[in-house]
């Protein structure tokens, strides 16, 4: 009796998380308005002991790290325009931008959208952008 209700605890928990799983937001096309990347300094990584221009192992990620922001401008189906933005923190970081006046697949979740490209090599990747502004108006 007691493997018969763990079987059917188990077996409402994954039917559960199924269910939770299949309610992905709908997939949208949207289009680049225009984009833009900026650099900006971030702070320093290393013990607040060291000197900026200290060069010993310990304090060595003591000096601002600098860092691209890319932000763009998109509108989706209904014609609003969301501004959009990802910061590239290493040389692996997926963030880019995207070629103005195309469209891609993308998901809108809360305060962020999932936007669905192709890489230069052809591979297909995913990549979350924050969303900084929503304009209602239909964009020009």
């Amino acid at each position: 009796m007691s493997c018969l209700r763990r079987v059917l605890v188990v077996t409402l928990f994954l039917s559960a998380t199924a269910s939770t799983w299949s309610k992905d937001p709908p997939v949208i096309q949207i289009k680049v308005l225009s984009a833009e990347s900026e650099q900006f300094q971030g702070p320093a990584l290393a013990p607040a002991n060291c000197d900026y221009h200290d060069i010993s192992a310990y304090c060595f990620n003591s000096k601002p790290k600098t860092y691209v922001e890319n932000t763009m401008v998109v509108e989706e189906p209904n014609g609003n325009s969301l501004k959009i933005a990802c910061t590239v923190y290493n040389r692996w970081s997926r963030c880019r931008n995207l070629p103005v006046k195309q469209s891609f697949q993308a998901r809108m979740e809360k305060h962020r959208l999932e936007i669905r490209y192709l890489d230069q090599h052809g591979k297909m990747r995913n990549q979350v952008y924050e969303i900084l502004i929503e304009n209602r108006k239909k964009a020009s």
